[in-house]
């Protein structure tokens, strides 16, 4: 199954990466999922390396490799933040707003925890 978890805010970002983990633990076949996960707003933060958080996402990307984190750019620039401030699991797209209804219309299952 295709499901995009979005997190614009910075205080969803464990809840969310919670949310994953159940989803994961109760899927019948994980390994025939396709997850991602888009950052925007202030979540952009929640990846930032020494982070706390940075170090629970980058942890469940290494236990489950087909989950992406993808980041807003727009959002990382309007935070002056930069991609090599970021953990190395992360692939920087130009538009959060874009890439969600892209997914949407591509019939991806869409998730805000």
């Amino acid at each position: 199954m295709n499901v995009i978890f979005h997190v614009p805010e910075l205080s969803r970002s464990i809840p969310c990466l919670n949310n994953v983990k159940n989803y994961l633990k109760l899927s019948l076949q994980p390994e025939d999922e396709v997850i991602r996960i888009v950052f925007n707003a202030e979540a952009v933060k929640s990846l930032i390396l020494g982070e706390e958080g940075a170090l629970r996402w980058l942890s469940l990307c290494e236990e489950y490799p087909y989950i992406k984190l993808l980041v807003c750019s727009n959002s990382l620039q309007g935070y002056s933040l930069s991609p090599d401030m970021l953990i190395n699991k992360v692939e920087v797209i130009p538009a959060a707003v874009v890439a969600l209804v892209e997914f949407q219309k591509n019939g991806w299952i869409y998730l805000r925890p």
